[in-house]
This record gives C-alpha cells, structure tokens and sequence, in this order.
C-alpha cells in the first residue's frame, strides 16, 4: 500500500512545480537555458522534495558527496521501478535500465552514499530469502510425490555471479535486477571467465531489455521475453582508460555508461551527526511505494514532443560534425525518455495518483539530468585519450605544482607547502613524482637537493 505520509510532505511542492514548469508559452527560453547552463553538480532537484531534503541532510550530517549520493538513489529507483513499467514515445518503447559508473579515487567517499541508496533494496531481498528458506523447509518435508514445484530464490541484487546465474536470476524476478559492483573494472575484466564466449555481447543486448535465451546442457533452457538490468559501481579515475579497451570504445558498451565524475570532491569531516529519521524513513517509503506500482505504459502528450524534439534538433545538429559528441548525442537520446520516465513516477510514487501521461515537467528536468551526464562523458572521454600527468592531479595537487618554479630547491617549497595547507610528509611524496618532476635522485645534470619540473 502507498504511504500518505511521504505523499502529504510532497503536495505543496508538486503544485509549485506545476505552477513554475506549466504550459508551452515558454519552451524554446526554458530548453536554451537549460543547454547553455553548465551544470558541474548532480540536478537534484528532478527529485521529489523529500528526497531533495535527504540528500542534503547527508551532505551536511555524514558528509555524503551530493553527486555519488544522487546517482545512487537514481539507480535505486529505476531497480525498483523495474519492468512494471516502461514509457512509449511514439515511436519505440523505453524501459527504467541505468548503467551507472561513479569515478573517484580511493578515500573520496563512493562507499557510503551507495550502500545507504541499496539499503532498501537489500532490506527486500533479506526479507524474500528468508521466506524462501521457510518455504524450502515446507517443501523438504513433503513426500516427495507431493512437493510440487521447487520454491526459487528470486532476489534484486546481484554481485558475485555467472552469466547462467544472471539468467536465473532473472526468470526469478519478473521485476529484473541490478548488478551492484565496488570495483566496475574488476567484474568488466572478468567477462569470460567462466568458459569462452561473448559476455560483452550479452551486455550489450540486455541493455535495451531484449529477450534473454540461455541453452544449457544438464538442465532446462532458460528463455526470458522481458530482461531489466540495471548497473551501479565504482571505478577510480587512475584506471578509467582500460574502458576502452578489449573494442569496448567500438561496439558502444563504454557509450552505454553514464558516468559521474565530480571534479571538486571535498573531504569527508566528521560532525557526529546523523541523517534525521524522517528522511531515512521517507526514503524507505518511496523505494517501497515504487516496487508497489502497478504494471503500466506511460505514453507521450504532443507538448512532450514538441519539447523532445526543440532539444534533439538543437543538440543533434550541434554535435554532428564532431565523432564522440556525435556519439554521446546518440545515447543520450535513447538515455532522456529512460530518464523522463524514472523522474515521472518516482512522482506519481509520492502523490499515489498514477496516471499514463508524461508531464512535461518530468522530461524538462530529464533533459536537465542529461546535460549533465554529457559533461561527465566528456570528461571521462578526456581522462582516456590524454597522456598529460597533470591530468592525474587533483586541484590542490595541481595547484601545487602551478605555485612552484621551474627550478627549486627543497627548502624553497616548504613555505609554498605552509601556504596552501600541506603537510611536509604529503608535500615531498609529492616531489618524488618522477613523471612530474626531475631531482638530484634521477638527474645527473641537478645539484643534490634541486628539483625541476618536467611540464
């Protein structure tokens, strides 16, 4: 049953978001300055206010990164929205699959954001095994003539699996799963493992929900005509270009990413708070509210065409010419309406009115989420195709080696080190970087004690 209470919190703003986003008269001004805004954080306001407040009570009380935090909760709720609903354009069909890459380095605080986002998920499939244990212990004690039909395990999260073993999970969850991974490089190395074949292939056509046939030789086959599989790990910057190894960049399985790769990542500063219950419990709610929904198509007004096509014509054209935007361009079309109907009924979630239309408001701030993940393409692409070491430091490291003369000495840099806030053991770890610096170490021609810098 739908919560009231997460539906009560949300109803005011429902109706300023109607009020502020209503009609057409203002299309073409709205969409041109949303495309030309640069947005270098995570929109979250295509979130229903309750979920706004959460995340920005565990950025102030836990010191959650409002982007990975963001991404995770997105991720959730297309899990749980799974295959009871998609959103038909006109044109072709849309399902709620993500595949979400968060880009840091150790330390920068993926972890948390994300286990939080999966707690309800978990919470559900922690429930589901242990009636499935109970179910198997009525089934083991029945005569074996009467037992019937074996109870399966069907559970939303996956980690450690074989492809087999994706399938069957799968056939056991109509709903489809999500494929959680710490370390995204780890499991995309380990296609094949099992025994030779094409797992990237796989991949690749269940990223648009196709039709999943598993022949095996010792049991039944496995044919499934609906697959929802979502992804969502993390990946550190330093490996980020073994993405596009392996023909990966060529046949669009990196294009299928949507990355989030925050550029000003703060540390993470203990405050002995915590995230208020309300928040938490809202957020239960929502994710409780969306496994609830009913089997549905959403399908598109005309005003959502218009607006569609206003944003496509522009950026299509603008990106023709130029290889990767024009490739971006392409997955991000196929990405807004997957989006715009996330958005959507994480609404009619909170309100509890389901309806089949799209509200322009959830499209508007699908294109805005869009943009978004456009820059951080961009800047993932940028990462594989540089070789410039500058690339690899973070903006106080960078700035750092910008404050520093082409030639020095130790002694030179310690007031520089004093200046900016760093302390003497991480500022000569800093110097030893031979990619960025020669010294009296590995350089002949320098007197003992003298560094230069190399770019």
């Amino acid at each position: 049953m739908f919560d009231s209470n997460l539906i009560l919190e949300n109803h005011n703003t429902i109706n300023n978001t109607k009020h502020k986003l209503s009609g057409l008269q203002n299309l073409s001004k709205d969409l041109d300055r949303e495309m030309h805004t640069i947005r270098e954080g995570f929109p979250v306001e295509i979130f229903p206010q309750a979920i706004q407040k959460l995340i920005n009570s565990a950025k102030h009380n836990v010191g959650f990164d409002m982007d990975y935090f963001s991404t995770g909760i997105l991720s959730i709720c297309a899990t749980a929205i799974g295959n009871s609903v998609h959103l038909h354009n006109g044109t072709y069909k849309s399902k709620p699959i993500l595949w979400l890459a968060i880009i840091g380095s150790r330390g920068t605080g993926k972890t948390h954001p994300l286990s939080f986002a999966k707690h309800p998920i978990e919470q559900k499939d922690n429930q589901t095994f242990i009636e499935y244990q109970s179910l198997m212990q009525e089934y083991e004690l029945k005569e074996k003539e009467t037992r019937g039909k074996k109870p399966q395990y069907g559970k939303f999260i996956l980690k450690d699996f074989t492809p087999e073993k994706l399938a069957e999970s799968l056939q056991f969850n109509e709903k489809g799963i999500l494929i959680f991974q710490d370390e995204l490089m780890g499991w995309i190395n380990s296609f094949d493992k099992y025994k030779k074949g094409n797992d990237q292939q796989l991949y690749l056509e269940l990223f648009n929900g196709n039709e999943l046939t598993v022949d095996r030789i010792t049991k039944d086959p496995i044919r499934i005509l609906e697959t929802n599989v979502n992804i969502l790990g993390g990946m550190q910057p330093e490996i980020v270009k073994q993405l596009a190894k392996n023909n990966r960049s060529e046949d669009g399985f990196l294009d299928r990413f949507l990355f989030v790769f925050p550029k000003n990542l703060e540390p993470h500063l203990f405050t002995g708070s915590d995230i208020p219950e309300i928040h938490k419990e809202n957020y239960k709610r929502l994710i409780t509210n969306l496994l609830e929904i009913p089997r549905q198509t959403v399908k598109t007004t005309s005003a959502n065409i218009e607006i569609y096509k206003h944003w496509q014509h522009k950026k299509a054209i603008e990106c023709f010419h130029d290889r990767l935007e024009r490739s971006i361009q392409a997955k991000m079309e196929t990405y807004v309406w997957r989006l715009a109907l996330i958005i959507e009924m994480m609404q009619q979630a909170v309100t509890g009115n389901f309806n089949i239309s799209l509200q322009d408001d959830s499209l508007k701030k699908a294109i805005a989420l869009v943009e978004y993940f456009r820059l951080n393409a961009l800047r993932v692409h940028d990462k594989i195709r540089t070789t410039n070491p500058l690339e690899d430091l973070s903006p106080l490291q960078l700035d750092l080696y910008k404050s520093l003369p082409s030639e020095f000495k130790r002694a030179d840099a310690l007031p520089i080190f004093e200046i900016m806030d760093i302390s003497v053991r991480t500022g000569d770890r800093f110097l030893q970087n031979e990619k960025l610096f020669d010294s009296s170490q590995t350089s002949k021609q320098l007197k003992t004690g003298n560094y230069k810098k190399k770019l």
